[in-house]
């Protein structure tokens, strides 16, 4: 059985603003979103939301190429749009943004 945390979020809201240190917009932009770090031994998460019901599926691969496919299969179908987040960079991948490349290099 595991250990129940309770959730204390009401102490959170109650306390006051100035409690808390300012962080500005580019700091946590530079160490959120540009600091990713991907745990030892996985190589790419992929995060596939379905354009038709909003579910969201996330897949992780410790094999690039076991994600190469993944990425595939979702482009071919073309139902879904992606979020990949691989050790150099994330990516963002839509089925409308396909089409509009393919349609660039006729």
């Amino acid at each position: 059985m595991s250990k129940y945390f309770p959730n204390k979020w009401r102490k959170y809201k109650e306390t006051p603003a100035s409690m808390f240190q300012s962080i500005s917009y580019d700091d946590v932009m530079e160490w959120k979103i540009a600091g990713w770090e991907l745990p030892m031994g996985v190589a790419c998460i992929i995060r596939a939301r379905n354009l038709e019901n909003s579910k969201v599926t996330e897949h992780v691969y410790r094999r690039m190429s076991y994600a190469e496919n993944k990425i595939r299969k979702y482009m071919n179908s073309q139902t879904h749009e992606l979020i990949v987040c691989a050790e150099e960079a994330l990516y963002y991948v839509h089925p409308k943004l396909l089409q509009e490349f393919d349609d660039d290099d006729e």
